[in-house]
């Protein structure tokens, strides 16, 4: 008995929600990577290590989109500059914001959310400029995240 042909997701279709300011229209988004690390134990004369799962890492990620006159992303990555100027460590309810990426099928239909949790700008770049190009602008703000996980 044949099976039902997969339904693959697009990539190029999708949405990004930021707390604090909606900010849909990102070239590109992503990637949510994670990991964890192994942790190799050898009791005595073991030839085989025993391995066991040690500390989770997510990987930061990278929005894109084309420059335009709204500043939101720049005023958050400058939050995070203000924020780590205080004495005494900075307070991350300040800076921190969560956000998701929307996956959507070509009629614009959720096909799956991915919340991520404890975002924050670590770099901002407000863009390349090229009198010789006909390319538009591209704003690039990478973030590192606490997590991420599906909705």
């Amino acid at each position: 008995m044949a099976g039902q042909a997969k339904k693959w997701h697009n990539r190029f279709k999708f949405l990004v929600e930021i707390d604090g300011f909606v900010s849909a229209g990102f070239q590109t988004a992503g990637p949510l990577e994670g990991g964890v690390e192994v942790i190799e134990y050898r009791e005595g004369g073991a030839r085989i290590a025993d391995k066991s799962p040690g500390l989770a890492n997510f990987e930061n990620i990278t929005l894109e989109r084309g420059a335009t006159d709204n500043l939101d992303e720049y005023n958050w990555f400058s939050q995070v500059i203000s924020a780590a100027d205080n004495k005494g460590g900075a307070d991350p309810s300040v800076y921190k914001r969560n956000l998701a990426i929307i996956e959507q099928d070509n009629n614009g239909n959720e096909v799956r959310r991915w919340n991520v949790y404890g975002a924050w700008p670590v770099r901002f770049v407000a863009g390349e400029w090229d009198a010789t190009s006909n390319e538009k602008t591209i704003r690039t703000l990478e973030l590192a995240i606490d997590y991420f996980e599906p909705a």
